[in-house]
């Protein structure tokens, strides 16, 4: 990278906002150290910074989150590339009450969120204790499993309207906010940017979503939100097989009656509570909540109902679990992860696997994945599950968590091989990798419909056609 190209950065977003020191280059390095990073500030800089690299054929890859990296994500795929840090821009634009919806910039993190959102009687549906650096508009656009299935109507939840800046360097505002008029003079005559939908027939939050920062990057989100309960319960229950909580799961799906719905295999538990206590192969969690005057009683005809559901499949729920009190799993909703990310305490690094399934099939993966750990020689008792129904049931996402210790080569290698053993096999199975990360994403696009692949490279023609956003991420391999 050239001082001009610098100099050029400079004039864009400030001397304090461009870097090319080489530490600091380190830490974003993975096949590629990259060359430069640039932090702006607003959307004009992001769009400027669009326009420059596409005259100069430059790369971008846009991020906003900060550490740890537990997926193949965070670096350039090519060299010569520029991280367009988004972390400044960390605004909290609005907070509508009324409407329940809040709008943020890509720098805003969950704990600085969830505290401004409380004392506006808000909360919003979250990832279980994402890492505390963790970019609230990076987990919503690339789909990050809520913990609270009854208010997932959609894949897209809870992401509602978006500010792109394209890789054409066009702005787009999508969905409500397209306008007429600017956001003030919206906001000014009651509108809250609350449908996603449009502009006209067109919803191109959809590209952007997902898309791994290979279309657009955006500025800013309006996200809903959900009224926060004036009180709230846990429980929990234990089993070896997920199997047998199957017909207690689609019932209770069905009448949305519970908040929070998701389960974990009892190494993961162990992982987020920081305990070696001996817990079930499965715990299944359960939130409900009441809310204002009749708040115990809504909590009072939930619970009931519930427990009776319960009875009715062989279920049982209970206040503490193994020595684990219902209150100590309720610690770990609604928040961030420690200082220390949850998913390092065991081992002091883990990697990610995941996919979506229907919930009826998540056992059968993972005995298949245990298999293939042990053919390996990777040990079970590091391997974490957990299983979040998403879109109110009607499909699942399945996550398994592998903890080793990076310093050890022979850890190390047994990770790899599993997670690239272990994927292939999974997608042999029929599991169905939506969001395609690391050593299966290739795998991927090979077993996709030639048409799908085809249609993704013309979108990306459309609204990136020099390639200059993430180049090499996804099926985008070749230069456009």
């Amino acid at each position: 990278m050239t001082e001009g190209m610098k100099s050029a950065m400079t004039d864009i977003v400030g001397i304090d906002n461009v870097s090319d020191d080489w530490l600091m280059l380190v830490e974003y390095s993975g096949e590629y150290v990259p060359s430069l990073i640039v932090w702006p500030r607003t959307a004009d800089d992001v769009a400027k910074i669009v326009r420059l690299a596409n005259k100069n054929r430059l790369s971008l890859l846009p991020i906003s989150s900060g550490g740890p990296k537990l997926r193949d994500v965070a670096s350039p795929r090519v060299p010569n590339t520029i991280i367009v840090n988004l972390s400044r821009m960390n605004k909290i634009l609005r907070v509508d009450s009324q409407n329940k919806v809040v709008m943020i910039e890509p720098g805003v993190t969950y704990g600085v969120l969830i505290d401004v959102l409380k004392k506006n009687g808000l909360r919003i549906s979250m990832p279980f204790l994402p890492a505390v650096s963790k970019s609230v508009l990076s987990a919503c656009l690339d789909r990050e499993p809520t913990t609270m299935p009854r208010f997932h109507w959609d894949s897209s939840d809870p992401l509602l309207c978006t500010e792109t800046v394209f890789g054409t360097g066009d702005v787009l505002r999508t969905g409500a906010a397209a306008g007429p008029g600017s956001l003030e003079e919206q906001w000014a005559s009651g509108q809250a940017q609350k449908n996603p939908q449009g502009p006209s027939q067109f919803d191109p939050f959809r590209i952007v979503q997902g898309s791994q920062g290979t279309i657009g990057i955006v500025t800013w989100i309006s996200m809903k939100c959900e009224l926060l309960p004036d009180v709230h319960r846990i429980y929990l229950a234990g089993a070896s097989s997920l199997d047998s909580f199957l017909d207690f799961n689609y019932a209770i799906l069905r009448r949305r009656l519970v908040d929070e719905h998701f389960m974990l295999n009892g190494v993961n538990l162990s992982a987020a509570l920081g305990t070696t206590m001996s817990l079930p192969n499965w715990i299944l969690v359960l939130g409900i909540s009441g809310h204002g005057i009749i708040a115990e009683e809504e909590l009072e005809y939930r619970t009931a109902d519930v427990a009776d559901i319960a009875k009715g499949t062989g279920v049982e729920l209970v206040d503490a679990l193994g020595g684990i009190k219902g209150t100590s799993v309720q610690s770990l909703l609604g928040r961030p992860s420690d200082a220390i990310y949850w998913k390092l305490q065991p081992k002091g690094q883990c990697q990610e696997i995941f996919f979506t399934t229907t919930l009826d099939r998540c056992q059968e993966f993972y005995e298949s994945f245990k298999d293939t750990a042990s053919e390996v020689g990777f040990p079970l008792d590091q391997i974490g599950a957990y299983v979040q129904p998403i879109v109110q049931g009607t499909n699942a996402h399945c996550g398994f968590d592998l903890y080793y210790n990076h310093r050890d080569d022979s850890a190390v290698e047994k990770m790899m091989l599993l997670s690239t053993k272990g994927q292939q096999r999974l997608l042999s199975e029929g599991a169905y990798f939506s969001r395609p990360y690391g050593a299966i994403t290739d795998a991927v696009y090979e077993r996709a419909a030639p048409g799908t692949v085809r249609a993704m490279r013309q979108v990306k023609s459309i609204f990136d056609p020099s390639n200059i956003l993430n180049p090499g991420a996804l099926c985008f391999k070749e230069v456009l």
